[in-house]
């Protein structure tokens, strides 16, 4: 291998010999002495952004109540408003009830999604399912206010069975708001 005048670089051309007498050329090469190639790599910054919401918090303030329910031969049905109001084509109502109240806090005008899973009462080992759940909320649409704030009322239907056994009735649902 040699190097010219100018610093380039000269080829050389090497021979071996094989084990059966046979020529071999090899050319070889020195790429630190001026070759220049093309790029390979490359290196780019990328951006990246996240906007943190504020946590949402829900408290119950006010618990569900149908109010006195008066049982019948058949079964039926107890529907309560999200305004508090206690009804039944089949059964009699009276007594004070009350719908589910909840303030709720999230992020400032957000739209959040409200969702409910059916829940039970029991008394000793009789029980009662609720369910059919309807809501409202101040402000309306499930959007908080400016302040992040939104106030929800919860309705449901109580099902009642036939000769329902009398007692006082406990219990819980769920419900599950998000972004």
């Amino acid at each position: 291998m040699g190097i010219g005048a100018r610093g380039n670089f000269i080829p050389q051309i090497i021979q071996f010999n094989t084990t059966k007498g046979e020529k071999s050329i090899f050319v070889i090469a020195c790429a630190i002495c001026g070759f220049r190639g093309a790029a390979i790599a490359a290196t780019v910054t990328g951006n990246a952004s996240v906007i943190i919401q504020r946590a949402i918090t829900a408290t119950q303030t006010q618990q569900m109540n149908f109010g006195i329910v008066n049982p019948a031969a058949t079964a039926g049905v107890v529907t309560l408003s999200p305004a508090g109001t206690a009804s039944s084509a089949t059964l009699t109502t009276y007594g004070t009830a009350a719908a589910g109240h909840f303030d709720i806090t999230a992020a400032p005008s957000t739209a959040l999604n409200i969702s409910f899973t059916n829940g039970t009462v029991t008394s000793g080992s009789n029980t009662m399912t609720v369910d059919t759940f309807t809501s409202t909320t101040t402000p309306t649409s499930n959007t908080t206010d400016a302040s992040g704030n939104l106030t929800l009322n919860v309705g449901a239907n109580l099902n009642v069975g036939a000769n329902q056994a009398p007692g006082t009735y406990n219990g819980t649902y769920t419900v599950t708001v998000n972004y």
